[in-house]
Formats: C-alpha cells, sequence, structure tokens
C-alpha cells in the first residue's frame, strides 16, 4: 500500500514539476512580451501584469509542494546537532507534524476564502478569483501529500548529519 502511495506520488511530483517548468516559461514569455510592446511598439499590454500576478501565486504554491518532497524548506537546525539518534527522530516528527498541521489549517482557510469570494472577478480581465484563490488550498494539499511521501520515504533511513550530507 505504501509502495503504491510513493509510486503514485512520484508519478504526480513529475507531472508537477514539467507543469511548473511550463508555468514558469508561461510568464517569463508575457513578461517578455509586456517589455517587447512597452519599450518597442510604446503600447502596453493591459492584461499582462494580472496574469503573471496570479500565474507567480499558482508557481509559488505549486513550487512549494515540490520543495517540500526534496525536503528543501529552510529550516533552523540549532537543537538536533546536540541529540541522539532517537531525540532526533522525536523532533522532525513533532517538526512534521507540525507543519502538517500549518498545511490542513492553510488547506482549510484556503477553501474557505475561495468559497466565500466565489463569485468575484479580476478587475481587468474578467477572470473568475476562484481560479486564483484556489491555489492556496490546492498547493497546501500537494505540499502535504508530498510532505507525507517524503517522510515515509526516509522514516526508514539513517539520520545524517548536515555534515555528512556535505561529504
Amino acid at each position: 500500500m505504501i509502495q503504491t502511495f510513493l509510486t503514485v506520488t512520484a508519478l504526480a511530483r513529475n507531472l508537477l514539476r514539467a507543469l511548473s517548468v511550463l508555468l514558469l516559461a508561461f510568464y517569463l514569455s508575457v513578461i517578455l512580451l509586456q517589455v517587447f510592446f512597452r519599450y518597442v511598439l510604446n503600447e502596453s499590454l493591459f492584461w499582462s501584469e494580472e496574469v503573471v500576478r496570479y500565474s507567480l501565486v499558482w508557481g509559488v504554491m505549486l513550487g512549494a509542494a515540490l520543495v517540500a518532497y526534496d525536503r528543501g524548506h529552510i529550516n533552523i537546525d540549532i537543537v538536533s546537532p546536540f541529540l541522539p539518534d532517537a531525540g532526533k527522530r522525536v523532533l522532525q516528527f513533532i517538526a512534521n507534524s507540525c507543519t502538517l498541521a500549518f498545511l490542513v489549517i492553510l488547506a482549510y482557510a484556503g477553501w474557505d476564502f475561495t468559497d466565500r469570494t466565489w463569485f468575484q472577478n479580476s478587475a481587468s480581465l474578467e477572470v473568475p478569483m476562484r481560479a486564483v484563490y484556489l491555489a492556496m488550498p490546492i498547493g497546501a494539499f500537494l505540499e502535504a501529500w508530498f510532505m507525507t511521501a517524503a517522510w515515509l520515504q526516509e522514516r526508514d533511513a539513517p539520520l545524517a548529519s548536515e555534515a555528512d550530507k556535505l561529504l
């Protein structure tokens, strides 16, 4: 069962990685197009700023899930170098549990916010804002999913110090 979960997670991670690259290429091209229109054609694309802003929101939320899978979020490692392996595992469990609790709260609050603004539209494009606000609960769900998968993968692995990782 766990192996199936990890296999599905690896597939979803690869799809999300491809989507993130496409999203990054998309808003880079929109920015370059806006620069071209502004400085070469002396015109302005009224919609470009809004599209890039909303794409960045999605990019950040989806990217956070990818970083969670690789355990790449910033952490402050002051106490764990002084703990034995059992203490490190307990500390890691507490940190993971707090992070998962935060992500559940973020997903709930994001869904609640999306639900309350369901019929609101954006200023210039008249795009439904639910399409933007859904990034928060979806991103939080994906990050919790990927973090759980990373947690399951490393639960049997020996704990390595930061110095060991660098070597």
